[in-house]
């Protein structure tokens, strides 16, 4: 044998397959020799352990695969030789009527393209040679073919996706419905504390739960960006790749060194690119809090969370490339979310536990007055038939009845009719 010599692997369990590699070795053996190269069949294995054992071994130039092994044993074949020597060239091979769903399962495996078993020799030779160039070949005919019955289920495909984003959309509701029993415990044992009663106040406190809501969208819409940065930077490569004069600009100072440090690689390193975004991001966000546009902020949290819930319901399809997620970076990024909520919850609960904290210019602390919507305002009340004195409280809320007000100073309740008196706002309580 030449030193160039092609070395090819067959694996077939199925006799037509074992007797189309036979009938195809005299003559493809006849076609590389016109071409002054030489061809051998190194191994005729008949199952994954034998044929991973003599890729192994012999370490071919071509590994034919016949897809009509029981189950999907082709498939795995496929998929454990592409990733064990990623430089041998995978043909696969099917009956002359090429069950659609395994070939589609072969190329996505790591095979080149397929042959038929009654093919041509000389296309077999042919789609040999371009497989060793690293060219595809699938026969125009039989994937015309392929594609057709595949469209099929490729249309249930796309609605049962649809049908998962929608039960995805649908599965929030129960969570909405836990978010607002938590919401509205905590916000009863918060004021319960100060010896408040719910009812005394006239609030539905499960409504407390738009709040929690909008403040996780909020959370969503300043750091939900970050989850695809490396998307961002993917493209932003990409686009620099396509224009030569640039990427050789970029290259040539990639490479530039200062000392025994290259400059180059570390501004234009991943993690460098990452967090230059990552800072641009939350930069971003900073001045929309500023500026007082939240609305902003929400619209972000939103479009997030679509697309974490079109990638959790692998219906993602129809989303542009710049909003797309590896599965990895979904993980990721659900965790991040889960754990961003889990510690929202825990220090709304340590905070809430601790009980109020009413001081004479208002409520205190940051997460119960602003998840949860707890609010106290230093107000003066006056009795229109002054059969009272004017009172300085802190107002809390009140029903069409009563105003519930609280006493900083004394730290009682107090219970005010509506009917008789009015409200007038001030800076603080004066004990």
């Amino acid at each position: 044998m030449k030193p160039d010599s092609i070395r090819l692997l067959a694996v077939t369990t199925v006799p037509e397959g074992r007797t189309a590699v036979r009938n195809i070795l005299g003559e493809l053996e006849d076609l590389f020799n016109s071409e002054s190269q030489g061809f051998e069949l190194v191994g005729l294995a008949y199952n994954k352990r034998a044929a991973m054992q003599q890729l192994n071994q012999i370490q071919p130039n071509v590994l034919l695969v016949d897809l009509m092994l029981p189950g999907l044993r082709s498939i795995d074949i496929i998929t454990a030789a592409s990733a064990a020597l990623p430089d041998v060239k995978i043909l696969a091979l099917t009956p002359s009527d090429p069950p659609h769903d395994r070939v589609i399962l072969a190329l996505q495996a790591g095979a080149l393209g397929y042959v038929l078993m009654d093919a041509d020799p000389k296309e077999i030779f042919t789609a040999i040679k371009k497989a060793l160039a690293g060219e595809n070949h699938l026969p125009v005919v039989e994937t015309y073919e392929v594609m057709r019955q595949a469209a099929p289920e490729l249309l249930i495909s796309a609605k049962e996706r649809r049908a998962n984003l929608i039960d995805s959309l649908l599965a929030l509701i129960p969570i909405v419905g836990i978010m607002s029993a938590l919401a509205a415990f905590l916000w009863r044992r918060y004021w319960g504390l100060a010896g408040i009663r719910v009812s005394d106040l006239g609030v539905d406190a499960s409504a407390r739960v738009t709040d929690l809501l909008m403040s996780m969208l909020l959370l969503l819409g300043i750091f939900g960006p970050i989850f695809f940065i490396r998307t961002w930077l993917k493209g932003i490569g990409d686009w620099i790749g396509n224009r030569p004069k640039l990427n050789a600009g970029l290259k040539n100072f990639r490479n530039s060194k200062f000392g025994s440090s290259s400059v180059g690689n570390v501004i234009f390193g991943d993690w460098a690119a990452w967090l230059v975004v990552c800072v641009l991001i939350l930069s971003g966000s900073a001045l929309l809090l500023v500026a007082d546009l939240l609305i902003v902020n929400f619209l972000i949290g939103i479009v997030v969370l679509v697309v974490m819930l079109a990638h959790v319901a692998r219906s993602s399809d129809f989303l542009p490339n710049w909003l797309t997620l590896t599965t990895d970076k979904i993980r990721e990024s659900l965790i991040i979310i889960g754990c961003l909520v889990m510690t929202l919850v825990v220090l709304v609960t340590l905070e809430v536990n601790r009980g109020p904290d009413l001081r004479t210019d208002g409520v205190h602390g940051f997460i119960a007055p602003t998840v949860l919507g707890l609010s106290a305002r230093p107000a003066m009340i006056y009795d229109i038939e002054e059969k009272r004195p004017p009172l300085s409280a802190l107002y809390i809320g009140g029903n069409a009845d009563l105003y519930v007000l609280y006493d900083p100073c004394e730290k009682v309740v107090r219970l005010i009719p509506v009917g008789s008196s009015r409200v007038r706002m001030i800076r603080e309580v004066q004990c």
